[in-house]
């Protein structure tokens, strides 16, 4: 059982949503629960038809929700739940909590622990002995809240046969950057705005794709920065390949990230890349694959790759490689296969 806090658009669920077809169905019978009833990204990614279990935690109906979770895991038995992000790590604890046939619980946070405040960090690791596996995206990622059983499984993406073609942009001409994600402080869309604002290029435009919290603060600043001929708000996209393609660089300003799936999508269409060190943004870029620029040099950084599109399109490529040897969905998907077997076989009697 896969467990998610909703289905809202974000490189989670699209994570889970790409790996539950791809599970050995002669092997393993995959079954996916949410705890709020936002089923979006069900569209936005093309998995519509998929069977979801949900158990709205919203408001009053939390307790009779909990209930209706715990007897579902009674009814259904699965050998292993995995809970993604803390919210579900709650639910499944307090739902499992004196359950015979209990499951393996193993948990994935999908960020590093600038997202954890307080209290959670506390949760979470109050909750470590009744986790069989934690999984995490590298080596090192918030050691402070992992069990003693840590397995790195890199997130993974579809990555075409065929090499994508991309054209060399002209240095002092058209220039289309794009962002990628939720339209929240985590990733910066307001600094990324006003990097815009000081680029004095008019011919470099860029496009938000997503939606969020921040949505009406971002467009009163374009407005009075006067940047509506250049930055637009997009809204969500069903189809971030063709979005990929047709732009030329993708930027990511994230204050904290875990590792986005925004860049690995880029990264399998040879798109080059400027992002932050954050998270594992860096671990992925290397030294030759994008550029790495901390918040105050990411606009110099982003007029150093405009000038320079050759380069930038040959790290693109590097990128393409890397993510193809190290970030495939079919992978990734047979390494959780990999940790469900060997945290069940540890259990049996």
């Amino acid at each position: 059982m896969q467990i998610l806090t909703s289905l809202g658009p974000g490189g989670a669920e699209r994570l889970v949503l790409e790996m539950m077809p791809r599970f050995n169905p002669d092997a393993f019978d995959v079954r996916l629960a949410i705890l709020l009833d936002d089923q979006r990204a069900l569209d936005v990614y093309g998995h519509q038809g998929r069977s979801v279990d949900v158990f709205d935690m919203r408001g009053v109906g939390a307790p009779a929700s909990l209930l209706a979770l715990r007897r579902h895991v009674r009814q259904t038995v699965p050998d292993v739940i995995h809970a993604h992000m803390f919210h579900s790590l709650a639910a499944a604890a307090i739902a499992t909590t004196g359950i015979r046939q209990l499951p393996a619980l193993c948990f994935t946070s999908h960020c590093n622990e600038l997202a954890f405040p307080p209290l959670r960090s506390a949760i979470v690791r109050a909750l470590r002995g009744r986790r069989a596996a934690d999984i995490v995206f590298v080596e090192g990622q918030h050691p402070p809240l992992n069990t003693d059983n840590v397995v790195v499984i890199p997130n993974g993406v579809d990555v075409p046969l065929a090499e994508p073609v991309r054209t060399p942009w002209e240095p002092g001409g058209p220039v289309q950057l794009v962002s990628i994600g939720r339209l929240a402080d985590q990733k910066d869309p307001l600094g990324l705005i006003h990097i815009m604002a000081a680029i004095d290029n008019p011919h470099l435009k860029l496009d938000f794709y997503g939606e969020g919290p921040l949505e009406t603060e971002m467009r009163d600043l374009i407005a009075q920065l006067n940047l509506g001929y250049r930055v637009q708000l997009k809204g969500l996209t069903r189809d971030v390949r063709t979005v990929m393609r047709k732009a030329d660089i993708l930027v990511m300003p994230s204050k904290f990230e875990g590792m986005p799936m925004a860049m690995l999508e880029a990264g399998s269409e040879a798109m080059p890349v400027v992002a932050t060190p954050v998270g594992a943004n860096a671990r992925i870029l290397g030294v030759d694959r994008g550029t790495i620029a901390a918040a105050e040099t990411f606009g110099s950084a982003l007029v150093r790759m405009i000038a320079d599109p050759t380069a930038a399109l040959a790290a693109g490529r590097r990128l393409r490689r890397y993510i193809d040897d190290h970030h495939s969905i079919a992978a990734t998907t047979r390494m959780h296969e990999m940790v469900y077997r060997q945290i069940t076989n540890s259990r049996a009697p």
